[in-house]
C-alpha cells in the first residue's frame, strides 16, 4: 500500500486478525492463527506490528447508559476554542473532549449536563443532550472504492431506530473503576502486570470481565493505511434512522465511531485524501435524497483526549 509499504496480501491477513479480534476481543492469538488458517508466529508478529503502527487499536470498553450513570455531549462554538478545549483538561466530570474546526469548535463529554450559558467565551450550543454508547463500526473489506459503491447501492431506509439503549444499573465499587480505567484503551493488555501494579486478585479481574457484556460494548479500531495517515470529521445528523446510517457509513474500510444524542447521530469518519473526501460527500448527499438525513453539521477533527 502507497501509505504504509504493506502489501496488499499481508493487509488482507491483517484484517483477519483483526476480525477475529472484534468478534471475540479475549480470543487467544494462538486461537485466531487456528481460526484464520495461519501460522501462530506470523499471527503473534503481525498483531505486533499492528499495534506498533497504530494498524489495530483496542479492544476499547465503551460503557452504556445506565439508571444511576449517563453521559452527555455538549457541541460548542467558542471564541477560543483551543484555550475553551485546555482549560477542558482535568475538568471535574469531563470524560472526553475534542478540538474541532466547522459547526463546532469544542465537543465536551461530561458525567452531567452543563449550564453552558455560564462558561465564558461560549457564544451557542449547537446540541447539548445525553448520549448514548459509543458504537465502533465492524470494518468489513479495506478497499476504499468498492466500499463506496456499496454505500451507493443502499436502498432507502426503512425501520426507524434511535441508537440508544441503557443497561442495567452500574454497581461498581472501586476495584471496578480502577480496572476500567486500566484496561478502557486495551482490553487485551498485560494482565498480571496491571493486577499487580493495583492491587486487585485475578478472580475479581475475572468477575469484572465476565459482567462486561451486560454494561459495555468492548470494540477493536482498524485503520488499514495507519491512523495518522488519516483526516478525521465528525458529521452531527439528525436522523430517524439510525441504525440503517450505521450500517452504510459503516462500510467505510477504516472504523467509525458512532453515539447517539437523543434524535443525532454523531458519526466520526475518516479518510486520507481529498478524492476520498469527495467520495464520502457525494455518498452523504445521496444518503439525504433517499431519507436517511434531516439536516446535517460537520466539524474537522484537530485533536482529542480527555
Amino acid at each position: 500500500m502507497a501509505f504504509t509499504g504493506v502489501t496488499e496480501k499481508k493487509l488482507l491477513e491483517y484484517h483477519k486478525i483483526y476480525e477475529q479480534i472484534y468478534e471475540d476481543p479475549f480470543i487467544p492469538l494462538y486461537k485466531v492463527a487456528r481460526n484464520i488458517n495461519i501460522a501462530r508466529s506470523i499471527v503473534f508478529r503481525y498483531a505486533k506490528e499492528m499495534y506498533e503502527s497504530s494498524i489495530l487499536q483496542g479492544p476499547f470498553i465503551s460503557l452504556k447508559p445506565a439508571e444511576n450513570r449517563h453521559q452527555y455531549a455538549h457541541f460548542l462554538v467558542v471564541d477560543d476554542p483551543f484555550s475553551v478545549y485546555r482549560w477542558f483538561e482535568g475538568f471535574p466530570g469531563v470524560i472526553s473532549r475534542s478540538l474541532t474546526a466547522g459547526a463546532w469548535n469544542v465537543l465536551v463529554i461530561c458525567d452531567q449536563l452543563m449550564d453552558v450559558s455560564a462558561l465564558e467565551g461560549v457564544n451557542n450550543c449547537i446540541v447539548k443532550e445525553v448520549k448514548g454508547v459509543t458504537h465502533l463500526s465492524k470494518v468489513s473489506g479495506v478497499d476504499w472504492d468498492e466500499s463506496i459503491q456499496e454505500m451507493k447501492s443502499a436502498p432507502a431506509p426503512e425501520e426507524k431506530f434511535i441508537l440508544y439503549e441503557e443497561g442495567p444499573e452500574l454497581l461498581w465499587k472501586e476495584p471496578e473503576w480502577t480496572l476500567f480505567d486500566q484496561f478502557k484503551y486495551n482490553i487485551r493488555k498485560k494482565t498480571l502486570p496491571v493486577l499487580k501494579k493495583v492491587g486487585i486478585r485475578y478472580e475479581q479481574y475475572q468477575e469484572w470481565v465476565s459482567q462486561l457484556p451486560e454494561v459495555a460494548l468492548v470494540q477493536p479500531a482498524f485503520f488499514p493505511l495507519q491512523q495518522k495517515n488519516y483526516f478525521f470529521f465528525d458529521f452531527l445528523f439528525q436522523s430517524e434512522y439510525h441504525k440503517g446510517l450505521t450500517n452504510v457509513l459503516g462500510m467505510l474500510p477504516s472504523t467509525c465511531y458512532f453515539f447517539s444524542v437523543r434524535e443525532y447521530l454523531l458519526a466520526r469518519l475518516s479518510f486520507v485524501d481529498k478524492k476520498q473526501r469527495d467520495d464520502l460527500y457525494l455518498v452523504i448527499k445521496e444518503l439525504v435524497k433517499k431519507g436517511y438525513i434531516t439536516r446535517w453539521f460537520q466539524a474537522m477533527v484537530i485533536f482529542s483526549g480527555e
